[in-house]
């Protein structure tokens, strides 16, 4: 295959991913709104999984396919995107207060399972034991998210009624899960291609053209939230969707099969993440806010980051 077809591939499978990924939270939500479920505990579960559903779908067929550096490569690569690149250009276009909640309950748990990552690649590899972790950590993680969401939801506030039949929200969803089963299967068969074509490792692919890609609906979730004031959402879209990514994606993935992970990665792109992380972390807690230069910083850090990469 050559590489002008691999890279058309890749780019369809990205298109169609992200389309995948817009049904998927617009049938999930319907059905969310059918049943009564309050719309904080929608975000926190259906759009959350919605916008990390391209991460996790292309990383579990990469590693089923027999290309775990992709899998890897893909939630490393997201992770840093979504912080640096996502919450770097919605921190520049529109600065933002953050909630005090945010600060004390998922910043700490993405800070732990951040560096919980880190420290099971020092073994070199991921296997079925701790993918089997991650899932319950994750399981855990949706727990907490529920009864924080129903705590914080007003008692007397009635639930809206539907005006979706189930059986077309139902559609929805099944038409979004199916895309982005075919998306992601396109996407990774073109960038494996496109990763021989011009010589680059399957990891460095997989952070690059595939990690900016399946964050698209974060990014776009992310804009759309920052220029309308949520500055709840974005943060929390961000940190959801990092935590989705490695519990989700990596869990999945090692359970279904062994991750080997490069040992140069821990001098570099592993360190990188958690680096992320923190600064991300610090800017958060310094004021409870993200503010324009604080944003700069973030996507110069991501730009360096990239170069890097390729060195």
């Amino acid at each position: 295959m050559s590489s002008l077809t691999a890279s058309a591939l890749s780019f369809t499978g990205l298109v169609i991913l992200a389309l995948g990924a817009h049904w998927l939270v617009r049938g999930a939500s319907r059905l969310a709104t059918h049943f009564g479920v309050s719309p904080l505990l929608v975000g926190l579960t259906v759009v959350a999984y919605g916008t990390s559903s391209p991460e996790i779908v292309a990383s579990v067929i990469a590693a089923l396919g027999g290309h775990p550096e992709m899998t890897v490569g893909n939630v490393l690569g997201s992770n840093v995107a979504n912080i640096g690149l996502v919450l770097g250009c919605i921190a520049i276009v529109a600065p933002m207060n953050v909630a005090a909640s945010v600060l004390k309950r998922e910043l700490p748990l993405l800070l732990g399972v951040t560096v919980l990552f880190f420290a099971c690649a020092l073994r070199l590899e991921l296997g079925r034991g701790v993918g089997l972790a991650f899932i319950a950590l994750l399981v855990f993680f949706n727990y907490l998210s529920i009864r924080w969401a129903r705590g914080e939801a007003p008692p007397s506030r009635p639930a809206t009624p539907s005006t979706h039949s189930l059986a077309s929200s139902s559609a929805f969803t099944v038409f979004g899960l199916i895309l982005l089963m075919g998306g992601a299967q396109l996407l990774v068969t073109g960038a494996v291609s496109l990763a021989r074509s011009i010589g680059l490792s399957e990891f460095i692919i997989g952070a690059t053209l595939v990690a900016v890609g399946t964050s698209t609906p974060e990014l776009a979730t992310s804009f759309v939230a920052g220029l309308r004031g949520e500055a709840d959402l974005v943060v929390g879209a961000i940190i959801g969707s990092n935590l989705f990514n490695i519990l989700g994606a990596i869990g999945v993935s090692a359970t279904l099969r062994t991750l080997p992970i490069d040992e140069k990665l821990l001098y570099f792109e592993l360190p990188a993440l958690v680096g992320f992380t923190l600064l991300m972390a610090i800017f958060l807690y310094t004021g409870r806010r993200i503010v324009k230069w604080e944003g700069m910083v973030l996507l110069g850090c991501y730009a360096v980051f990239m170069g890097l990469l390729f060195r």
